[in-house]
């Protein structure tokens, strides 16, 4: 399996946050770099959460696109179809 590309940033952080960021890194026995790609990661999987939330709502709201009905046919024929 290949190694994802990555892309190298510069993070400017308050001092008081670095020193903070720093001792939890310590104390979780792990880089500063994988906090932060943790934490990016993270809040772009909510973004995402938050966007298909609001992508559902938007469907539920438009009662043409939720109808339903004109499957109903093609269910009935796959319940009602003779086994093979």
């Amino acid at each position: 399996m290949r190694p994802t590309p990555t892309r190298q940033i510069t993070l400017r952080l308050p001092e008081a946050l670095y020193y903070t960021v720093k001792r939890v890194a310590k104390q979780r026995h792990t880089s500063i770099n994988r906090l932060a790609q943790e934490g990016l990661e993270r809040l772009a999987h909510e973004e995402l959460a938050v966007r298909m939330r609001a992508a559902y709502d938007a469907l539920s709201t438009d009662a043409e696109e939720t109808n339903v009905e004109i499957f109903l046919a093609a269910q009935r024929e796959v319940v009602n179809r003779d086994p093979v």
